[in-house]
């Protein structure tokens, strides 16, 4: 047990347990201080990263899709159109029989079109191509005549500029040299038509 000793009328206690006149031994002359109080202050969040990163790289993103998108015609498929039916892009090859009307773009190969033979020149289309869309345009297509897989005649058509609705007589000549000067029945089981610009 610990024994409590009267205080004289001049030895009063502070807040502290120590006594108003005493010093500190190792700091003689300075009053013992308080401890300090702990203020926490709540860190604002800068989102530094999301504002210079991840924004950037998600409009980067978007603007890749954009342009690839822009850039294949809104994403279709030109094999897609001809599976389901519809008509194939302008470019792809698509399967014609000689003598029958077909278009490619914004010109037609009227019917009535035929393989003819020239001493000397070979044997080309001839025919009649009709501008079929509402501007002036000029038709460049080709009509392969094929055995199989191998190419045996490829006919490069060429038009005038045409107005909408004008006609014109054309002569496709044939690059391919060889076998495919005569092209007869039997020379060739396919033929196809794409355009070629």
């Amino acid at each position: 047990m610990s024994q409590q000793y009267p205080q004289g009328p001049n030895q009063t206690q502070n807040a502290g347990g120590q006594q108003p006149g005493y010093q500190h031994p190792e700091y003689p002359g300075q009053q013992p201080q308080q401890p300090a109080q702990v203020v926490y202050v709540e860190r604002k969040k800068t989102h530094k990263f999301r504002n210079f990163v991840v924004l950037p790289l998600v409009g980067l993103i978007a603007l890749i899709v954009i342009i690839s998108a822009a850039s294949s015609g809104g994403g279709s498929d030109p094999t897609a159109a001809s599976k389901s039916g519809s008509a194939p892009a302008r470019n792809e090859p698509r399967p014609v029989q000689v003598g029958k009307a077909f278009t490619i773009g914004k010109h037609q190969l009227d019917a009535g079109w035929k393989l003819k033979f020239t001493d000397y020149i070979g044997t080309s289309v001839t025919g009649t191509v009709t501008n079929v869309s509402k501007s002036t345009s000029t038709a460049i297509f080709s009509v392969k005549f094929l055995k199989g897989s191998q190419v045996v005649g490829n006919m490069q058509c060429t038009s005038n500029e045409l107005e909408a609705g004008q006609r014109e007589a054309v002569e496709c000549l044939n690059t391919v040299d060889g076998a495919g000067n005569l092209l007869r029945p039997g020379a060739y089981d396919k033929v196809t038509a794409e355009a070629t610009f």
